[in-house]
């Protein structure tokens, strides 16, 4: 597929509001990784496609390594009607590791001979750990109740929708229905993880210069229970839908 040839280029220009909860993994190249936020969108594929993504920052603590995201994504166009994808996405946040395991499940509409919409479903669930052994404290042993707190595998399920058109696309999507607290008991005290569901909108538009260049805006958006919200917004110029390259705004609030 085409696709899958692309050279992509891209600078990421992030605004800090407050750090975001770590549960949301942030990609760079989200408008090619459409699938992890909405199972929907495997469905625009025409073909098959695996892709690996790896991203590691330069900034660190003192007592914690850079964040790094790793993720394999492979999708597949089964019929005319069907897609399915599947994913491994393991992100790494301070003292923080969360690993996910999701497929994708995705159904075509056509609702006029141009346009189509996609419903999509999601199923798998992630592995939490968080290394309380590197947390700092004002005493100084570290507390055992924040040692080795580890979640046992979570299962989540989600659901998308994607419409299409010409030059034009938008999608809506939850990607973890069943998020819930991670709690641990240990003699009669209790120590919490807490998840928030997550809702989604990813929107797009072709604009064609001339047969060689063409212009695409487009957009990620979340926003989670409490308000807490991230908006990614990227210009990029395609070049014989070989090369692409643009900038990405980030700006998050929490």
């Amino acid at each position: 597929m085409k696709k899958a040839q692309k050279i992509l280029l891209f600078l990421t220009v992030t605004l800090f509001g407050e750090v975001l909860n770590a549960q949301s993994t942030d990609f760079i190249f989200y408008d090619q990784l459409k699938n992890i936020n909405n199972p929907a969108a495997v469905g625009e594929e025409k073909g098959h496609t695996i892709s690996l993504n790896l991203r590691s920052q330069w900034m660190q603590s003192l007592n914690a390594d850079a964040p790094q995201v790793q993720t394999l994504n492979t999708t597949h166009r089964i019929t005319n009607r069907i897609g399915l994808a599947g994913s491994v996405v393991s992100d790494k946040v301070f003292l923080q590791r969360q690993t996910a395991f999701f497929a994708d499940f995705s159904y075509s509409l056509p609702l006029t001979e141009s346009s189509t919409i996609y419903l999509g479903l999601k199923a798998g669930g992630n592995l939490y750990y968080l290394d309380g052994t590197r947390f700092k404290t004002y005493n100084k042993e570290y507390d055992p109740y924040l040692q080795g707190i580890s979640g046992k595998f979570q299962p989540n399920v989600g659901v998308g929708v994607y419409y299409t058109r010409p030059q034009f696309y938008i999608g809506a999507s939850t990607p973890n229905l069943l998020a819930s607290d991670k709690t641990k008991l240990v003699e009669d005290r209790v120590t919490t993880v807490s998840e928030r569901m997550l809702l989604y909108s990813t929107g797009g538009y072709y604009f064609h210069l001339t047969e060689d260049f063409t212009v695409k805006p487009s957009y990620l958006f979340y926003v989670s229970k409490g308000s807490q919200y991230q908006l990614s917004a990227t210009a990029s110029v395609i070049y014989r839908d070989f090369l692409e390259a643009g900038a990405t705004y980030r700006t998050t609030q929490a």
